[in-house]
């Protein structure tokens, strides 16, 4: 499925409407009405694609728990936080091992076929010209589960480009 120019939209205004004038209330209230208008596994992958690697757990907990998540938003959220370095000692606590213990999770769920939508394909190896597989060793690659290294089935989701963030047009009543 290809995106509406509006579900575009949507998504980047989600990335970057913090940026509008608004007051932090008003802003939240806005942001969270965008986010549940989400209408497709396809956008909730390019919102997942879009956010900051480092965000925190709980905000990559509300991707893989949205009734749209599918196999694609779910491998990108993996390898959107090092599963390779996960994969290997075990962390002291804190950030490390939160981060640790989602990477098992999600390989956990998606080993168990709770994403049983495949339409948004992802490429761990092939994402917007980076691979998350390059500088690694085999015998590091080797720590993460086989189910985990490859791409999943569907059809890629083109990244958001400059006219995407035309916010206010048709996004609907605010």
């Amino acid at each position: 499925m290809t995106l509406s120019p509006e579900q575009r939209k949507r998504v980047a205004w989600l990335k970057d409407g913090h940026l509008d004038d608004e007051d932090e209330g008003t802003f939240d209230a806005r942001w969270w009405r965008q986010f549940a208008a989400l209408a497709s596994p396809e956008e909730l992958f390019l919102h997942a694609s879009e956010c900051h690697p480092a965000q925190g757990v709980a905000e990559w907990r509300r991707l893989l728990d949205h009734r749209l998540c599918d196999q694609g938003t779910a491998l990108l959220i993996f390898w959107r936080n090092s599963p390779v370095h996960e994969y290997g000692s075990e962390p002291a606590g804190g950030w490390d091992r939160e981060r640790h213990e989602l990477v098992r999770e999600i390989a956990g769920r998606c080993a168990a076929g709770a994403y049983p939508s495949a339409l948004v394909r992802f490429d761990p190896a092939a994402f917007k010209g980076f691979s998350f597989l390059a500088g690694y060793t085999p015998e590091e690659l080797e720590r993460v589960p086989a189910h985990m290294r490859v791409p999943s089935p569907g059809q890629p989701v083109a990244p958001l480009t400059a006219p995407d963030f035309e916010w206010g047009e048709g996004l609907g009543a605010q």
